[in-house]
This record gives C-alpha cells, structure tokens and sequence, in this order.
C-alpha cells in the first residue's frame, strides 16, 4: 500500500447519490424559471432512479475494496435518500393518477344545456351535471389527437348509461326518465376536444299542430 493510499479519506455512502439529486433538482428548477414551457413532472417521474444510484453506488462501493465508510452518519443519509425517493414517487404517482384537473390552454363551458371543452393537454377528471326531460337525447362529439379519454354518463340513482366511450367518434344517449345526469371525461395524457349538449324531445303531434293554429 503506497503512502497516497495510506491518507485517502474515506467518503460515506450515499454522498455521490446525494450530490447527483441536488444537480439533478437544481437544474430542473432552473428549467422551470428559463423555459416557461418546461413540464417538471418529470423529474418526479424519475424519481425512481435516485434508488438506482444509491444501489449502484453500494454495489460499486463493495467491489472497490471497503473505500467507502459505512457508519450511522452514512446509514442515516442512506435513510434519507430512501424515503425522499418514496415521498417523490408517491408524488409522482398522485400527479399521474390523482382525481384532480391538471389541464393547459383550456377553454371549458359548462351550462344548463352543454358541457364542452378543448384543452392542449387534460390529465384527470372533471364532470357537469344536467337537468334532462324524459324523451330528450344527449349527443356529443370526442375528438382525442393523442392519449386517451373515457366518458361516463350516470343518472341520479346511479345507473349508468354510457361506460368507457371510445376515444373519437360521435355519441348518443336517450334519457329515459326526468332527472339530473352527469357526465364525467377521464383524460390521460390526452389533447383534443369534446362536447355534450341535450337535445329537447319533440312536441307531440297533437301539440306542434295547436301551437300552429294559435300562432295563425
């Protein structure tokens, strides 16, 4: 053993993994501010890989031959690396998953007759309720350039009238009975348009042709 070998410190575990968390935060923060068009959310989609250098940093550590120093300052740092890369995938998969509206360049209308909207990106849920007559229809559009969206239509007792529409293509649903309906789009990742309006039943002929003569 030379005498360099002799006097080189020792660095604790974890110490590289933690300086390449800091590197990697830090430049995803300063993205952010520079390029207001920067998504984050990856960064915690990474955050997986912070487990990944600290096992590769272990592994590494033992094959190098004990230059590495394990005790509880190390063990604690380990702990902590640890539990921030749980505490960011959690986040990240609340981000993913969550049943919250998370859109950009959106415009929403949602009135007593229509539920519409156009977004550059929708990831999440989101729903309008309507007051439909017996005999009335409701029709509606879904336009998906890219991702994925599902639309459900439920009345106020809870049964459903339309589970899982495709992603494009036009739809329409009877109303069989007077009452409040909802409608609720799950988007994934998914940019494009939809709309819903009602449409009124018809008059009955009798009606239409008593309405004409008083209008006459």
């Amino acid at each position: 053993m030379t005498a360099s070998e002799a006097v080189r410190p020792q660095r604790r575990v974890g110490t590289f993994t933690l300086g390449a968390v800091l590197v990697a935060a830090g430049c995803g923060m300063l993205a952010s501010l520079l390029w207001p068009s920067f998504e984050p959310g990856w960064l915690l989609n990474a955050s997986p890989l912070i487990l990944v250098a600290l096992g590769v940093e272990t592994l590494l550590s033992a094959r190098s031959g004990g230059k590495v120093k394990y005790d509880w300052l190390g063990m604690i740092l380990c702990f902590l690396l640890v539990g921030a890369a749980m505490v960011f995938y959690a986040a990240a998969w609340a981000y993913e998953n969550g049943e919250f509206i998370n859109v950009r360049n959106c415009s929403r209308c949602a009135d007593e007759t229509s539920f519409r909207m156009d977004y550059e990106f929708f990831n999440g849920f989101d729903s309008h309720t309507l007051r439909l007559e017996a005999g009335d229809a409701l029709v509606g559009r879904i336009d998906t350039r890219n991702g994925w969206l599902e639309v459900e239509i439920s009345d106020e007792d809870g049964n459903t009238l339309l589970e899982g529409a495709p992603l494009n293509g036009d739809q329409r649903v009877e109303v069989p009975k007077t009452g409040d309906y909802t409608i609720l789009v799950h988007g994934r990742k998914t940019s494009g348009k939809f709309t819903f309006a009602r449409v009124p039943a018809e008059l009955p002929e009798e009606a239409l042709s008593a309405e004409t003569e008083e209008t006459a």
